[in-house]
């Protein structure tokens, strides 16, 4: 390849004819040449020294017409040699899968998602969650400028006006959860084939008294629901309990001969004693000595008594003794038919231990005995007053093969009943009676006046009331699936809440606040009108925090400080002058 350059020399220019070998590098944009014997490609204004450069041949200056032709012969010579370099990062073009990037086709994926234009790239903005492209003047409301922060585009915004709940996001169909062998299991082996499908997060696990929501005479057909009810936590062991803590809750099931049982008190055995190695007839026959250790140990710390691991010891009060949810199943029926259910699992309410003590079973063998006495404001299942409780509650057995919900009293989604209730009758008969709602529950007066005092949350509470419920804790599960914080995903504490209706935890509130901005984290929309972290701390919204005190008396146990009263306050109480 022949090339020439102009050079100047003693104020005369010249025409150098060059002989050059293909080109190595354009990267720096330097035109490289090698001369013969040189051993590294040198410049092209260093490639001719004043010196030892040959005679420069006197030519005139061409005119512009001729250097222009010059130049585009050397550029056509240059671009005809050099070599196809790797494309930088930034000069990557990714290919839209609609349009293959036309420019004048409209495309609502690399255009504006609007219009679909691709022009106005000054004026153009994009959602920082979906990565949309939008014109400003496209826009809904349209903006005056290119926003500081990150923006976010209305379809990931949300729609303010839908309230939210945890039970409308969480919907486990069609996922490969619900694919799984144990999600298809049927009853062939009865109880020991369901799953725990959720836990109770009303209470803690060690929660000592009853649950919020659930009264004396509700029942589950499986102790699996039993346990999702937070009644008694265990799915198949009879004591909820440690031994370094009380015990909170068992279940008499008769598995012990020694277990006596009078309805308003009974005798409990504690657990151990059993080989679960051999045959199925020497395991039912006890082969050790129990221990004061575990849930027995448990059982002792409930009761009103100074700790004795040889003798046992009896309550001075047994009132003081720390109460214990008692459950009596199917199975206690073969020795207490008149006081144990026909069927499933039954909640008969609080009792206390008035003592404990060890001594010899039928089998000769140690075991531990404990006496419980019943405490309950609410009556006994198995009495008259108990079965009229029942019946005014509408209280039936939660069965999750049944059509009729035993926890909503509603009638399930899919089922024959549910399909056939619009045709009015099932096999010939009216099928009203059978989805008649038996019973509803009614928030009491004073619920319903904390509620209207919650004018923050109007349109969550329209939304909870305008459903019905069969039972106090389906309208407890129904609340708390609204109060779902979006952040943590549990109850929402010490709640915040936000002008678009959202309640959040505080200490959510404030770490979301630190690293995006005042912008619900549900729904993005800006709350700047609340003010900074340290105002938004004080905005507590204890309207609803007195309601949920009252639906779940623990709530807040762990940040609510209750002020102590002064003598002032005591004297005013009892009537007396105030000094």
């Amino acid at each position: 390849m022949t090339l020439f350059d102009y050079g100047v020399s003693h104020g005369d220019t010249f025409l150098t004819h060059l002989q050059t070998k293909p080109i190595v590098d354009y990267a720096d944009d330097v035109t490289v040449v090698d001369h013969g014997s040189s051993s590294s490609p040198t410049p092209i204004s260093a490639s001719i020294p004043a010196q030892n450069s040959p005679t420069p041949i006197s030519t005139p200056l061409p005119t512009d017409a001729a250097n222009e032709t010059s130049m585009t012969k050397v550029d056509a010579a240059l671009n005809s040699t050099k070599p196809a370099s790797k494309p930088s990062d930034s000069a990557l073009e990714v290919l839209c899968d609609s349009c293959d990037n036309t420019l004048n086709t409209k495309c609502n994926h690399c255009g504006c998602h609007c219009c679909g234009l691709k022009v106005d790239e000054k004026r153009t903005v994009a959602c920082y969650k979906c990565e949309r492209l939008f014109h400003m003047r496209c826009l809904p409301e349209p903006l005056a400028g290119i926003p500081k922060s990150d923006w976010c585009c209305t379809l990931c915004k949300g729609d303010p006006n839908v309230v939210f709940s945890s039970e409308n996001i969480q919907n486990l169909a069609g996922t490969q959860q619900s694919k799984m062998p144990s999600a298809k299991q049927t009853e062939e082996r009865g109880d020991m084939t369901r799953v725990k499908t959720k836990s109770c997060t009303i209470v803690p696990k060690d929660h000592i008294g009853s649950i919020p929501g659930v009264h004396v005479g509700q029942s589950w057909k499986f102790r699996i629901h039993v346990s999702e009810s937070g009644i008694h936590r265990p799915p198949v062991a009879g004591i909820s309990g440690s031994a370094k803590k009380p015990a909170v809750s068992i279940v008499l099931a008769g598995g012990y001969p020694e277990d006596i049982d009078r309805g308003e008190e009974f005798v409990y055995t504690g657990s151990g004693g059993y080989d679960f190695v051999g045959t199925s007839q020497q395991r039912k026959a006890q082969s050790f000595d129990q221990e004061l250790t575990r849930q027995n140990r448990g059982l002792a710390l409930a009761c009103a008594a100074p700790l004795d691991e040889t003798v046992g010891g009896t309550a001075n009060d047994w009132k003081q003794s720390s109460p214990i949810r008692v459950c009596r199943s199917y199975k206690a029926a073969k020795k207490h038919p008149e006081y144990a259910p026909a069927e499933g699992v039954r909640y008969d309410g609080l009792y206390r231990i008035v003592r404990y003590w060890k001594e010899k079973g039928v089998s000769g063998f140690y075991v531990w005995r404990y006496l419980f006495r019943r405490d309950d404001p609410e009556p006994a299942p198995w009495t008259d007053e108990g079965k009229a409780f029942i019946e005014k509650m509408g209280f039936t057995m939660y069965d999750p093969d049944v059509d009729i919900d035993g926890r909503t009293g509603m009638t399930k989604a899919g089922s024959a009943v549910a399909g056939t209730k619009r045709a009015g009758n099932v096999n010939g008969s009216n099928c009203q009676s059978v989805v008649a709602k038996k019973y509803k529950f009614q928030p009491t007066a004073a619920l319903r006046e904390l509620v209207r005092l919650d004018t923050d949350n109007t349109r969550m509470w329209a939304d909870i009331h305008e459903k019905e419920y069969a039972t106090e804790s389906a309208y407890i599960e129904a609340t708390k699936g609204h109060l779902s914080c979006p952040i943590c995903q549990e109850l929402v504490q010490q709640p915040v809440t936000l002008p678009c209706s959202h309640n959040v935890c505080c200490s959510c509130l404030c770490s979301s606040m630190n690293a995006y901005g005042n912008i619900c984290p549900m729904c993005c929309h800006d709350f700047s009108s609340m003010g900074s972290k340290s105002d938004v701390k004080g905005k507590v919204n204890q309207n609803l925090v007195t309601i949920m005190r009252a639906l779940i008396p623990s709530y807040g146990s762990e940040w609510i400080t209750e002020p102590n009263a002064t003598t002032a306050q005591f004297a005013r109480r009892e009537g007396q002058p105030v000094n």
